[in-house]
């Protein structure tokens, strides 16, 4: 084969996209379980290695401490896709059982249902609503809203956050209950 041709050889395998792994089974969900858990454990490994450099030479703490980020930004780009993989294949799994969860040798992959609750987007209005209706009772010396004692006394009326004296809050906005996916890791199995 002539050199100019391995070159358009290379050149098409290079621009053929590769398939899409997809999770599809058992058997695949425990290959990504297993890949999950060793980007944990090589994360781990770079941690500890900073951490000891970092010890032995002061002087080099920032060149170690990029050197980590970069380490550890490497991996959590590969793990959000395979987490992405196993949540789609439990999305699939829940359209036929709907408490279906992934159960593997190196771990679990299920949701968990989090509560409708409160979202805060704007402490300056939220500020200026108390202070302008005299609720200054429910603010911090900072001033900061004590956003706690406010859940207490405010509720969700359609979209209004009220008070039971009828006292009406700008800024809050309801955040609607959601499903989180949570992958739990088994760290005795072995990997041969």
């Amino acid at each position: 084969m002539s050199a100019l041709s391995k070159l358009d050889l290379e050149n098409d395998e290079q621009t053929t996209e590769k398939p899409k792994f997809e999770v599809h089974d058992l058997s695949s969900a425990t290959w990504v379980m297993r890949k999950l858990r060793d980007f944990d454990d090589q994360d781990a490994e770079v941690k500890q290695a900073a951490k000891e450099q970092i010890e032995d030479v002061e002087e080099q703490i920032e060149d170690i401490e990029k050197w980590q980020q970069k380490e550890l930004d490497k991996n959590e780009s590969s793990r959000e896709y395979m987490q992405g993989l196993l949540s789609d294949y439990l999305h699939e799994l829940r359209q036929s059982d709907k408490k279906a969860k992934i159960s593997t040798p190196y771990g679990t992959v299920s949701t968990r249902k989090q509560r409708e609750g409160v979202n805060w987007p704007n402490d300056k209005k939220l500020i200026q609503s108390l202070t302008d209706q005299g609720l200054t009772d429910f603010l911090k010396p900072n001033p900061k809203p004590d956003k706690e004692a406010i859940k207490k006394n405010f509720h969700f009326v359609g979209d209004h956050y009220i008070s039971d004296d009828g006292v009406i809050l700008d800024g809050p906005t309801i955040k609607p209950a959601t499903e989180k996916t949570t992958f739990k890791f088994n760290r005795k199995a072995v990997i041969k």
